[in-house]
This record gives C-alpha cells, sequence and structure tokens, in this order.
C-alpha cells in the first residue's frame, strides 16, 4: 500500500491511497486482527467519498472519539 496523504478533520483521519478500495480490505483485516497492538481509531474503518472543491476521491477514514486523536499504525500494510 502506497499512502499519498493523510488528513486530520475534527474527529477522522482520512488516509488516502493509490488504491483505496483494495487498500481497504487489508486495513480492514488489520484492525479486527485481536493480536494488533496498534492505534488504529475506534471504529472499523471505511471506505468514503471526500469531497474536496467539487470532486469526490476516495479515502479511507478512521473515526477518533476524543480531541487528541493519535497516529493511525499502518506499518505492517505499508513496509513493502
Amino acid at each position: 500500500m502506497k499512502i499519498i496523504q493523510t488528513l486530520l478533520i475534527g474527529d477522522t483521519t482520512y488516509i488516502f491511497t493509490e488504491n483505496p478500495e483494495e487498500d481497504i480490505k487489508q486495513i480492514q483485516e488489520l484492525y479486527e486482527d485481536e493480536s494488533r497492538t496498534e492505534y488504529m481509531g475506534y471504529e472499523l474503518p471505511e471506505l468514503v467519498d471526500y469531497d474536496f472543491l467539487g470532486n469526490k476521491y476516495k479515502a479511507i477514514s478512521f473515526w477518533h472519539d476524543n480531541e487528541d486523536p493519535q497516529e493511525i499504525c499502518l506499518e505492517p500494510l505499508t513496509n513493502n
């Protein structure tokens, strides 16, 4: 997976990748791994349409339930 950009807006982190439709499957699988110790938000990450200046871009969203969100850790998927 190659991350293009990361945005933190309010209580949500949006990650833009080269192939979000495929990457979301790997991310959700990693999220559901009970042996995972890395922080990945509080709910199952979702594939969403992010609207920017009238254009929609596929992004992977991670929801945080506090005012000081931690960095999302996708290291197991980006160390290729």
